[in-house]
C-alpha cells in the first residue's frame, strides 16, 4: 500500500512538472478608483461601435512577477486596468479632437485599427 502511495505520488508530480501547471495567479486591478471620461456620442452607430471595442477588447494587464520552474509556474502575478481605465484608455485613441464627443467618423476609424484585436462572440 504504501508502495502505491508513492507511485502515485510520483506519477502526480510527472504530471504537473511535464504538463506546463500554474500553482497560483493572482491579478491586481490598478487605477481602481479612476472616473470614466463623460462622452456623448453623434450617433447611435458611434455609440454601438464605442460598445464593441470596449466590451469586444481585453484589458490590459501586465505580468509584474512570477517565479518558474522548468514548465511549472510556482506562481504570478498580473496588474489590469480597471474596466474604467480601460474604456478611458480607448476614449482618448478614438477622440481624435478630443471634445469628448464621438463621432461616428472618429468610432469608425479607430474601429478599424484595432478590428485584428476584437475578440468576436462565436
Amino acid at each position: 500500500m504504501e508502495r502505491k502511495k508513492v507511485i502515485v505520488g510520483l506519477l502526480v508530480c510527472i504530471v504537473v512538472w511535464c504538463g506546463g501547471c500554474q500553482i497560483d495567479q493572482r491579478t491586481t486591478e490598478i487605477r481602481p478608483d479612476e472616473q470614466m471620461l463623460k462622452v456623448s456620442y453623434e450617433n447611435d452607430r458611434a455609440r454601438e461601435l464605442f460598445e464593441t471595442i470596449i466590451y469586444g477588447t481585453p484589458r490590459e494587464a501586465t505580468k509584474v512577477a512570477g517565479v518558474v520552474l522548468g514548465p511549472v509556474s510556482m506562481g504570478a502575478r498580473y496588474e489590469e486596468l480597471s474596466f474604467n481605465a480601460h474604456c478611458n484608455e480607448h476614449i482618448r485613441k478614438m477622440d481624435t479632437n478630443g471634445d469628448l464627443t464621438i463621432t461616428e467618423q472618429e468610432a469608425q476609424s479607430y474601429y478599424t485599427s484595432i478590428e485584428s484585436s476584437i475578440e468576436m462572440e462565436k
